[in-house]
C-alpha cells in the first residue's frame, strides 16, 4: 500500500482496517436529512443525468449514523456521497474496524495514520509530527494548513470524531479534483491505481435505486424505517413510545431509545399518513379494515395474504410481513425493503435493524396497503 503525506493537497491513507468506534447516535435533524436524501435523491456523478439513492448494499452495509455523515459532508462540498462512503469502507469499515489506527481511539497504525478516515497527522494539521495523533483544535482556514475540519458544528476539528473526519475527507477530495475528476481526487487520497479502482467499484455498489419500484409514499415509509436503523434497542412494553395520532407521529421523533416491531412499523407508516394499528394483531387486520383470522382478505385499500409464500409477483416495498399475528412475543411484523431485505425492530436483531429475509423465520402472511404514488 502506498503512503503519501503532505501539508497541503495530499492525504495519507491506510490499508483496509476494522474498528469498533461508532459516532453518537444521530439526532432528529440528521434523521430528517437522511429521509430527505433517500426520498428525494441526490445527483452523484456530474456526468450522469440520473439521481442516485443508497442501494440495498449501502443501507445494509453502512451504519445509519455514518450514512447521514457521508451525505452531509458530500452535500457541503458538492461531491458524490458514494465515493466518500467507499473510502470510509476501505479505510475503517465505517467505524467498525478493529485494526490499529482505527481502534482503539487514539491509536496510530504502522504508517502513522489515525482515525476513522485514516489521516496522517501532518495532513490533518500542518506541523503535527508523523505518527502523532493531531490535537483537537479549531478547523484549518486553508488546505495549506491541513484538512482539519469541523463536521458537526461544535467549532472544533477532531480526527477521531467521525463527523469531522468524514467532512475533512470530503474537503480533500474537493480540493483535489472532485467532482470533475474523481480518479484524480481519490488518487490524491491514496496514490494507488488499485486503490482508486476499489473505491470507484465500491461506490458503484453503493449507488442505486432505493427500494426499487416503490411509490412515493412507500419510500416515505421505508425512509423513516431505514433512518432509524441502529437507533433503538428492543423493548416490548413501556417506555417504548407507540405514538399518538398520525399527525403527532409525523411531527416529532419517538421518545426514548427503544422499539418493538409493531411500534416501528406504525411510526414508519405514519409518515405516509396511515395508521396501521398499535399492535401486531391490529396491523394484521389493517387497523380494523379486515376481519381477524387466518384468511386471505381484500378491500379497495388493503390486501392480506396467508402463508409463507410471497404474493403473486413477489413482495413490494413497504409490504408488512408477519411471523405470527398475536400480540406480544408470539407475533412479529417487519417491512419489506427490497432486494431480499427486511427492515424491522426485533429482539433477535437487538433493536432496529436490516437483514435478509432468507434464513429468517418463515413468514405466516403479509398485508399490502395501497400507497399513493406521491407521499
Amino acid at each position: 500500500m502506498w503512503w503519501v503525506m503532505s501539508t497541503g493537497s495530499v492525504a495519507a491513507r491506510a490499508p483496509v482496517a476494522r474498528h469498533g468506534l461508532r459516532a453518537s447516535l444521530i439526532g432528529t435533524a440528521s434523521l430528517v436529512l437522511l429521509i430527505v436524501v433517500i426520498v428525494g435523491g441526490i445527483v452523484s456523478w456530474p456526468t450522469r443525468p440520473a439521481s442516485y439513492l443508497p442501494s440495498q448494499v449501502a443501507v445494509a452495509d453502512i451504519p445509519a449514523d455514518y450514512l447521514v455523515l457521508y451525505q452531509q459532508a458530500a452535500a457541503r462540498y458538492g461531491i458524490d456521497w458514494a465515493v466518500l462512503a467507499a473510502i470510509g469502507k476501505l479505510e475503517c469499515d465505517h467505524g467498525r474496524s478493529r485494526a490499529p489506527g482505527c481502534n482503539p481511539p487514539g491509536s496510530v497504525n504502522e504508517a502513522g495514520a489515525t482515525g476513522p478516515m485514516q489521516f496522517l497527522g501532518p495532513t490533518w494539521r500542518a506541523g503535527t509530527s508523523l505518527g502523532a495523533v493531531p490535537g483537537v483544535g479549531p478547523p484549518t482556514g486553508t488546505t495549506g494548513e491541513g484538512y482539519a475540519t469541523d463536521g458537526d458544528g461544535d467549532g472544533l476539528a477532531d480526527v477521531w470524531n467521525p463527523a469531522d473526519a468524514i467532512a475533512a475527507a470530503a474537503r480533500l477530495l474537493q480540493a483535489n479534483g472532485a467532482p470533475a475528476d474523481y480518479r484524480r481526487a481519490v488518487f490524491a487520497f491514496n496514490p494507488s491505481d488499485a486503490y482508486v479502482d476499489r473505491v470507484l467499484a465500491k461506490a458503484e455498489e453503493y449507488r442505486g435505486a432505493f427500494a426499487p419500484g416503490a411509490s412515493g409514499s412507500a419510500k416515505a415509509v421505508l425512509a423513516w424505517a431505514v433512518s432509524h436503523v441502529g437507533r433503538y434497542t428492543y423493548n416490548l412494553g413501556p417506555p417504548t413510545d407507540r405514538g399518538g395520532a398520525v399527525q403527532d407521529m409525523r411531527s416529532r421523533e419517538p421518545f426514548g431509545s427503544t422499539c418493538d416491531c409493531s411500534m416501528f412499523t406504525r411510526w414508519a407508516f405514519a409518515q405516509a399518513g396511515i395508521d396501521v394499528g398499535l399492535t401486531t394483531s391490529t396491523q394484521w387486520t389493517a387497523n380494523g379494515r379486515l376481519p381477524a383470522g387466518d384468511t386471505p382478505q381484500a378491500t379497495a385499500g388493503v390486501t392480506r395474504g396467508v402463508g409463507g409464500e410471497p404474493p403473486p409477483g413477489g413482495y413490494q416495498p413497504a409490504d408488512l410481513i408477519f411471523f405470527g399475528v398475536d400480540d406480544g412475543p408470539s407475533g412479529h411484523v417487519a417491512l419489506w425493503l427490497g432486494d431480499g431485505q427486511i427492515v424491522q425492530c426485533s429482539s433477535s436483531g437487538g433493536g432496529s435493524n436490516i437483514r435478509p429475509l432468507a434464513g429468517y423465520a418463515a413468514p405466516t402472511g403479509w398485508v399490502r396497503w395501497r400507497l399513493a404514488s406521491a407521499g
